[in-house]
């Protein structure tokens, strides 16, 4: 992994080693994953070694730099006149040439045991893996596109440069990097230049491919995943406050509950967050899903160790419910007892709806009986104590009596 990281980033030694490690002196038959492998690195350390202008141009800036800060760098391409080497250095360069000569017989080698289909999928792999590096990458992938041991298509090799381009004038604009000041890597004129030669079938095709290209942009695929949360976001809000939990009249029985006018999940849901400590009503619960909601959801997903998004889906709203009903809450208690009678967002089971509602009367009268509750709360719970006491005298049959009135109801 580590010479593999070091070798996309360019260094010769890692490329080197990794080609021969891939495919070695007497190599037997190798299977598909193994060929492609080879193809990979044996082809990326070749275009390297291979001199080009491009190539040239870039050892003579490396160093060039090396004389101003303290890097090393051992590629020696564009020579210049006057330009002295070490020793040493002079000894690398010999040694280069050697193992270039070594991984050029290798190539040949193996390119007589591998198929087209094989380089097929080594050049899928080396595109996937140099595009997912944003700018950096998609220009050392245009680069390879132009080696002809790739042996990518003109229009591969035009997309390339195309999203290369693309990806920098984004980088430019955004103010990171300066205009390039060599015909070298002036890339809009160069993609322009291979998109020319092109027919008009296959400039077609390369515009596919440059954008199946920039779609793994981490740019561009930051963008999209802050859209994709926006939009959950927004649907999980719009999900709670369309999703209807109804309130019956004391006067209906169970069965017809669904079809009665009532109040959302939200409803529900504020009277659970308020119980558990998370938010403060001075006139209760409004069964709008607004700031104050939000902001106490996000307090109960931060205390939970969660990301507080604010919103929550149907299953975390209806956690919330059951949580504030294990605590005792009654309008809590009320909920999950009609949850489970009408089968929302629990599974249909009359005795746990006959030991909610039991549970829910009790806390309700206890509740009642005390002195400390605010206004708002005394005049809910006062509403919400006629609904119970109805559903109690439907639900509290011989046949649904609860053997154990401290059994979990909200598992």
């Amino acid at each position: 992994m580590l010479l593999e990281w070091a070798a996309v980033g360019g260094d010769p030694h890692a490329q080197m080693t990794l080609s021969e490690c891939s495919y070695p002196e007497g190599a037997g038959a190798l299977s598909q994953p193994q060929r492609i492998y080879a193809i990979k690195w044996n082809t990326i350390a070749l275009c390297e070694a291979r001199p080009t202008p491009v190539h040239d141009d870039r050892d003579l800036r490396m160093r060039r730099l090396k004389e101003d800060a303290n890097i090393s760098f051992r590629r020696f391409g564009g020579m210049q006149e006057g330009e002295k080497l070490s020793r040493r250095e002079r000894g690398f360069v010999e040694y280069r040439e050697e193992q270039k000569a070594a991984l050029e017989a290798r190539h040949l080698r193996l390119m007589s045991a591998v198929s087209p289909a094989d380089m097929a999928a080594a050049r899928a792999e080396i595109a996937d893996q140099y595009s997912r590096m944003g700018a950096r990458g998609l220009l050392k992938l245009a680069e390879l596109s132009s080696c002809e041991s790739l042996g990518a298509s003109p229009a591969f090799e035009a997309a390339a440069w195309s999203a290369a381009s693309e990806s920098w004038r984004g980088a430019e604009q955004a103010g990171v990097y300066a205009a390039a000041d060599t015909p070298a890597y002036n890339l809009p004129k160069v993609a322009a230049e291979k998109a020319k030669r092109l027919s008009g079938a296959d400039r077609r095709t390369a515009s596919l491919e440059k954008e199946r290209l920039l779609r793994t942009d981490p740019d561009r695929l930051a963008v999209i995943e802050k859209k994709a949360r926006e939009y959950e976001n927004v649907t999980a809000a719009s999900a709670i406050e369309q999703f209807r939990l109804p309130r019956r009249d004391a006067a209906a029985g169970l069965a017809d509950a669904g079809a009665a006018a009532g109040s959302s999940l939200t409803t529900a849901l504020q009277f659970a967050l308020e119980s558990l400590g998370f938010v403060e009503f001075v006139n209760g619960p409004d069964n709008d899903y607004g700031p104050t909601t939000r902001a106490a959801v996000a307090r109960m997903q931060a205390a939970g160790g969660g990301e507080p998004t604010s919103v929550l889906t149907g299953a975390e709203a209806r956690a919330t419910i059951c949580k504030a009903a294990a605590n005792n809450d009654p309008v809590s208690l009320y909920h999950v007892a009609l949850m489970h009678q009408n089968g929302w967002g629990l599974p249909k089971d009359e005795t746990k709806a006959a030991s909610a509602i039991a549970r829910s009367e009790t806390a309700m009268i206890a509740a009642l009986g005390g002195a400390d509750l605010p206004d708002w709360k005394r005049a809910a719970y006062n509403k919400y104590a006629g609904l119970i006491r109805a559903s109690a005298k439907e639900l509290k049959r011989p046949a649904t009596a609860p053997t154990d009135e401290t059994a979990p109801i909200c598992e």
